[in-house]
């Protein structure tokens, strides 16, 4: 087991810290099967509203190799298929029955999976909708199944300082958990499992499978992170990553042959110590969250990710939904205010001297302007970039420019917006470059 030493990043205590401990919610009446937080997907409707679908049968598939499908995570009928922009898939919404009715995939056995092939592992997991759990580098797109990848590295910690903790949901998982190991060893000579340096302690019968320990502060265990930290060479940048929620999921369907239903994910909100929950994939998100106060945004990360619709329903990727102030009061004779609560990544309020748990809401604190070359994006990158220096290549259509200073490195964590004093999105502004260059490879 070794350390990654890793000296940039978010490293102030939140507010909000969700309980260790697992509720289950009664479920759903209905669940949706979601194309917003699927990276470059073109989907394909399967289906029409009214169809009758059973628990594994797809819905849509990617215009891009129909081979990869996504499935219903339950059994009911299609009740409304909703479109956002330009008639953009948004979600297929499925009415539930009662009782689930799955549909039968083949099984393998844990005892004789090395002389299986690895052609006929990809085409299951295709098959029952399970297959773009697997994520490539640099672009985090759905992972090339023609392309052997030199390394795998499976995050128990999630990609959120919020996301489940690793306990909750390695809990009852163990034999899956070790199964899909074993899987991922068919596809690569070089896995690597990272934690938490806090998360051990809870971890004991799963030390001999931990590879790496990361800090404790965002994003360390983020696998963009871990990947720059390990590569040596230009071959490593088309690993894979995978969620160790999706590891356990891959590897309960291989063993069972049904598409497995449930998950465990996060509410978090300042000042409320909630639980885990253990839910059913495309769970509302009015029924995880409950009763919300006036002015509050949920986000699927407190960096990053999308804003979400109390109405719409949780993604496949995603596993914690923040509740946050949406806070945009001018504050009176702030500019002079000691900030004694105030989170700060630049040390200017007093809160910097304090080590207890700070509240994070929506407040920009001003407005955008511009760059003034302060450095605090970059001593806060955790892939060692400078943002600003890309961000002015973007700008004046330099591709080349940006990648040169590293652009296809970025995590996509948020910092660096977080971090500005300016307050540009820069944050946004690499993630558009990084998948207009990907696009244009395509």
């Amino acid at each position: 087991m070794e350390t990654i030493n890793i000296s940039k990043g978010f490293k102030i205590t939140l507010a909000g810290m969700p309980d260790i401990s697992v509720i289950q919610i009664p479920e759903p009446e209905t669940i949706a099967v979601c194309a917003m937080d699927i990276p470059y997907i073109r989907p394909k409707l399967l289906i029409k509203e009214n169809d009758p679908v059973k628990t594994g049968t797809p819905l849509f598939c990617d215009k891009r190799n129909k081979c990869i499908q996504y499935v219903s995570s339950g059994t009911g009928t299609v009740k409304k298929i909703v479109f956002g922009e330009r008639r953009r898939l948004k979600e297929v919404v499925i009415a539930l029955n009662k009782n689930d009715d799955f549909i039968q995939f083949e099984t393998l056995s844990s005892t004789d999976i090395n002389a299986v092939p690895k052609s006929k592992i990809k085409k299951l997991l295709q098959q029952g909708g399970l297959w773009q759990s697997f994520r490539e580098f640099p672009s985090k797109d759905t992972a090339d199944e023609n392309h052997d990848p030199p390394m795998i590295i499976v995050s128990l910690n999630g990609n959120d300082p919020f996301s489940p903790h690793p306990q909750a949901v390695l809990e009852n998982n163990t034999e899956f958990f070790e199964f899909g190991i074993q899987i991922l060893k068919l596809f690569s000579n070089r896995i690597v499992v990272t934690s938490r340096q806090s998360s051990l302690d809870r971890l004991n019968g799963f030390k001999d499978d931990i590879t790496h320990i990361v800090p404790d502060f965002y994003p360390a265990w983020d696998p963009g992170v871990v990947l720059y930290q390990l590569k040596r060479t230009q071959k490593e940048n088309r690993s894979w990553c995978i969620s160790v929620e999706h590891l356990i999921r891959v590897a309960q369907f291989l063993l069972t042959g049904r598409y497995p239903v449930k998950r465990v994910v996060t509410v978090t909100r300042s000042n409320d110590k909630k639980p885990h929950i253990l839910t059913r994939q495309g769970a509302p998100v009015k029924d995880l969250v409950g009763s919300l106060d006036e002015n509050s945004l949920i986000t699927t990360g407190r960096f990053n990710g999308r804003i979400v619709d109390p109405q719409t329903h949780i993604g496949f990727f995603e596993t914690t939904l923040n509740i946050i102030k949406d806070n945009q009061k001018e504050e009176l004779f702030g500019f002079i205010q000691p900030g004694l609560a105030t989170p700060t990544a630049s040390k200017t309020f007093l809160s910097c001297l304090a080590k207890t748990p700070k509240n994070l809401d929506c407040n920009i604190h001003g407005e955008e302007r511009a760059c003034i070359n302060c450095g605090y994006c970059t001593s806060i990158c955790p892939v060692d970039l400078a943002p600003n220096f890309i961000m002015k290549a973007l700008l004046s259509d330099d591709i080349e420019d940006a990648l040169s200073y590293g652009l296809l490195d970025c995590c996509r964590c948020g910092l660096c917006s977080y971090a500005c004093p300016s307050k540009i999105e820069l944050t946004k502004l690499l993630s558009d470059g990084m998948d207009a260059h990907y696009k244009d490879k395509e």
